[in-house]
């Protein structure tokens, strides 16, 4: 029986590279497999996490150790130790020069303390570091009140309201409210303080805190009538809410927030009062100016014209 088969091993052909240059035969189950060092990405991967954590670490330890700092300023504070207060900020600012959160915080203890100079040198810190900030322009005109520099502070009410109406940075009602009372506090540019406090509450409404600074204007313009009339309203308003706060602090835990919010309240409700003295005083109305000054008083302020 004849057949093609041949008993003969068959020859196989060379392997033929693929489309990439690689050998089928490596590619191939039996053939074996280049080592992959994989011991050396995972030490790799490990160290570039490492990295990112010690970069995370760097940036977030200094801004919390100053919060630290901050806190333990604020417990002093509520001790009454307002100078131990300052003295930790004064430390921390020294140690973290770039954290903002400590000058915000030490400026008030600074103008508590009547460290009018210091309180302005943190302003312009915060001001340098963070330009377009309303906030510390509204600190920086009140420092500068208190050093008695008016023309400088309506200059920097001049730049809010400026923040405001060109670049949309704050609350123009405010800066408004603001420019106007700095120009009453310094005497000056009486009408122009007019128009600005009016334009302020026709876009904000019967705030009370610009009710007072109208009739404050209409004091200072001479028109005791209507000053009488605007400040009362401002007073019958912010009393209900130190009433109402009074009552909030009953049930509540004693803290920072809740001590600073009621100092606040307060200070504005006094500086109401002190307004509403001097249009009594000179309506002849003597024995409730009297009433005023001493409720100003029994709220940890003097009625004088440092009281702004």
């Amino acid at each position: 029986m004849s057949s093609n088969i041949s008993l003969e091993p068959a020859q196989t052909p060379p392997p033929l590279p693929s489309e990439e240059g690689v050998f089928q035969a490596e590619l191939s189950d039996s053939a074996p497999r280049r080592p992959r060092n994989r011991l050396l990405r995972r030490v790799l991967l490990f160290f570039v996490a490492v990295g990112v954590t010690v970069a995370m670490l760097v940036n977030w330890l200094p801004s919390e150790r100053a919060n630290w700092q901050i806190a333990a300023a604020q417990a002093k504070w509520l001790d009454g130790d307002l100078p131990g207060a300052i003295s930790i900020l004064e430390i921390a600012g020294a140690e973290f020069p770039e954290a903002t959160a400590i000058y915000e915080q030490r400026i008030p203890f600074y103008l508590e303390a009547k460290e009018f100079k210091k309180a302005f040198a943190d302003v312009d810190r915060i001001i340098e570091l963070t330009p377009a900030s309303t906030t510390a322009l509204g600190l920086k005109s009140q420092v500068l009140h208190h050093l008695g520099k008016h023309d400088e502070a309506i200059k920097v009410c001049e730049e809010m309201r400026r923040l405001a109406e060109k670049e949309w940075i704050g609350s123009m009602p405010t800066a408004l409210n603001s420019l106007a009372y700095a120009q009453a506090i310094g005497d000056t540019q009486l009408d122009e303080a007019s128009k600005h406090i009016d334009e302020a509450l026709r876009l904000a409404g019967d705030n009370p805190a610009f009710l007072d600074t109208r009739g404050f204007v209409k004091y200072r313009l001479g028109d005791s009538k209507a000053a009488r009339t605007d400040i009362e309203r401002a007073v019958e308003v912010w009393e209900k809410l130190v009433a109402y706060q009074k009552a909030q602090g009953l049930s509540g835990v004693r803290s920072y927030q809740s001590e600073t919010e009621r100092v606040s309240l307060h200070q504005a409700f006094a500086v109401m009062l002190y307004h509403r003295s001097l249009v009594y005083d000179r309506l002849g109305l003597r024995d409730e100016a009297k009433v005023d000054r001493e409720r100003v008083r029994g709220l940890g302020f003097e009625p004088n014209e440092q009281l702004f």
